[in-house]
């Protein structure tokens, strides 16, 4: 284990806490004999990984903690840039280990949980179990406890089970076929996924494209099947706009699941919803394409919602939204 004591200066977030441990749940084939290459040849350590990007001190820490093990695993054979840095995470682009039959691979290397704080995911959370590394709910009543106190352990778990629900979603979505990047593997706070663009460039997130008027119209409708499809699946992506959806060629893939909430089990979730589909006809909109001026996001909203979500669901939707309407106006009231 690093002791990442000598990087806090760098940061103001909480103290530090070990890092959480969560392993691929890919399943191993069977045991070949050892050729007598592979005795010639052992195998690769993570101790014996010097990628060319190596970042500030830190980074490199965590680079050679996180990334690693997908080196010994052979599934990526160097580390050659930063995508993208965040409050959350932060992506590398990889070269993939000739094995995979691959070029590049994305690495996304979450924060440990001493570097960010989960104060202000409390909404996403409503109703959402606390999962185990395995993607499993927890119901032992001392770590839920913990987690609802904000004990040391307590806080272990929420960020495990935080890591935990954009895994799972990610490979739920997939196997829906919603366009989102294809995992390939999960081990320490580090996830391995389809990378978008090439060596130079990286995709660009859709608000930094101009889309030429041709592709407006078929991309708008591609974004609201997605959304339709991520309903059907039980999720909402519930902090999805122009800045979660990456561009390259033609295709799309839409990131950063960590958030997303279930339909049936968030009272918030229709609200998130809207914002979802609100924010994506606000680009298209922003852009002259009158796929965005056209389109009244309440409408598109509600016409997915309702054909898509049972009877039952949408009548509790609507009793929870009349609800926060009337405790809304009887707030404004007791203020005027």
């Amino acid at each position: 284990m690093h002791d990442y004591s000598q990087y806090l200066d760098d940061y103001d977030d909480e103290a530090y806490r070990r890092p959480v441990r969560m392993k691929s749940r890919s399943r191993p084939g069977p045991k070949a004999h050892p050729t007598a290459a592979d005795v010639a040849a052992p195998a690769a350590s993570a101790a014996d990984f010097h990628p060319t990007f190596a970042g500030s001190r830190h980074e490199h820490a965590w680079i050679s903690t996180y990334l690693g093990p997908f080196y010994r695993d052979h599934l990526i054979s160097d580390v050659l840039r930063q995508v993208k840095g965040g409050k959350e995470a932060t992506v590398y682009c990889c070269r993939a280990h000739p094995d995979t039959g691959l070029s590049l691979v994305a690495a996304k290397v979450y924060r440990p949980r001493m570097f960010r704080n989960l104060r202000n995911d409390a909404q996403y959370r409503q109703g959402r179990d606390v999962l185990s590394a395995d993607g499993k709910p927890i119901r032992a009543r001392r770590e839920l406890l913990a987690v609802r106190k904000g004990t040391r352990f307590g806080k272990e778990l929420t960020h495990t089970s935080w890591l935990a629900h954009e895994y799972y979603t990610m490979r739920l979505l997939a196997e829906a076929g919603a366009d989102v990047p294809a995992i390939l593997a999960f081990h320490d706070n580090a996830m391995l996924m389809e990378y978008m663009g090439d060596e130079e460039m990286p995709a660009p997130t859709l608000d930094r494209v101009s889309l030429p008027r041709e592709e407006a119209a078929p991309l708008f409708a591609r974004l609201m099947r997605n959304v339709e499809l991520m309903l059907a699946s039980g999720r909402i992506h519930g902090d999805l706009s122009a800045y979660n959806v990456l561009y390259w060629e033609g295709d799309i893939r839409i990131i950063d699941f960590p958030q997303a909430v279930d339909p049936f089990a968030n009272p918030d979730a229709y609200s998130l919803f809207l914002r979802d589909v609100t924010r994506l006809c606000q680009y298209f909109a922003r852009q002259g394409h009158p796929e965005g001026t056209r389109v009244n996001p309440n409408r598109k909203a509600r016409e997915i919602w309702d054909r898509v979500m049972p009877v039952e669901e949408m009548e509790l939707q609507r009793t929870i939204e009349e609800f926060a309407a009337r405790e809304a106006r009887a707030a404004a009231e007791a203020v005027s």
